[in-house]
């Protein structure tokens, strides 16, 4: 194992993303300074036990940032889509350069030079992610920025694409999706952090595997072993309850965008393919959904 006597700041360490990249870099030995609300919440308290310390902090609060990222070799920085991201993530970034940090990895989103143009093309843009990678090279940050797909978790999440036993989505079925794991995430934050004489100043779209609808629910039929329907949700319905969803969507049906799994696959060998995903953990979400939808 490699040890990197160096700190680096965790961002939505008890999220989804933040919470892998966190487990990446404690396993390759580096310490990690984990930005909680709330220390005694279970995840946070998972993170204690692993090796990370916690520090007591808010992504609205500047003054909180400042303290926690005192010190702090690297930072990895991710939000979720809210109405205060911009400030979150423009707070996380200035003080990271206020610190003198060596070294940002910022979590934006798959096909973003591609989905800003569509948006503004449309009047939509530009968009928020979008306007914080600018944010990032205006201020000469050391960075690197990580676009990640579309996450194979939400083909298995009630929240998102999987209900009563189908796959529900709003794009056709002719559209290649491209899919990321979210463990693969923290899997590249970890590299890029602990190579930047080979990631400082790169922007990396990230993707494991790009599958059309039809070709997702075979995928789960199988590893199911079940039939597994698809229904296409009108985009109407979706501009009606939601509308930035369907915004995206509107852009996946249209143009979307696509990428060259090859040099990322050579940069990570183990990134997981969707079917790798399912054998390792995605299948038993997948059965659980399923016995609860049918209980």
């Amino acid at each position: 194992m490699d040890t990197y006597d160096k700190t680096v700041l965790v961002t939505g360490a008890t999220g989804n993303q933040g919470g892998a990249t966190a487990r990446h870099l404690l396993a390759a030995g580096w310490r990690v300074r984990a930005l909680v609300r709330d220390e005694t919440a279970p995840a946070a308290a998972q993170l204690a036990a692993a090796g990370a310390e916690l520090v007591r902090g808010n992504l609205d609060d500047r003054a909180s940032l400042d303290a926690a990222i005192r010190g702090a070799y690297g930072v990895y920085s991710v939000q979720s889509d809210n109405p205060n991201e911009i400030t979150q993530a423009t707070n996380i970034a200035d003080a990271a350069k206020a610190a003198g940090v060596q070294h940002l990895v910022y979590s934006s989103v798959g096909g973003m030079e591609q989905q800003n143009r569509f948006y503004v093309e449309h009047g939509w843009g530009p968009i928020d992610k979008w306007q914080i990678e600018q944010h990032i090279h205006v201020l000469g940050l050391p960075s690197t920025i990580l676009r990640p797909a579309g996450f194979m978790e939400d083909f298995t999440s009630p929240a998102r694409f999987f209900q009563n036993g189908s796959l529900n989505v709003p794009w056709h079925d002719e559209v290649v999706m491209n899919l990321v794991a979210i463990d693969d995430v923290g899997a590249f934050a970890a590299l890029a952090l602990a190579d930047p004489d080979t990631y400082v100043g790169r922007t990396m779209e990230i993707a494991g595997d790009r599958l059309t609808a039809p070709q997702i629910a075979d995928a789960l039929g199988k590893a199911a072993d079940r039939t597994v329907p698809r229904t296409q949700i009108p985009l109407g319905m979706l501009w009606e309850h939601a509308p930035e969803v369907a915004k995206v969507m509107t852009w996946a049906n249209e143009t979307f965008y696509d990428i060259d799994l090859a040099p990322v696959r050579k940069a990570f060998p183990n990134l997981m393919d969707f079917d790798t995903w399912l054998n390792r953990s995605g299948k038993a979400r997948l059965l659980g959904q399923l016995d609860s939808q049918q209980a």
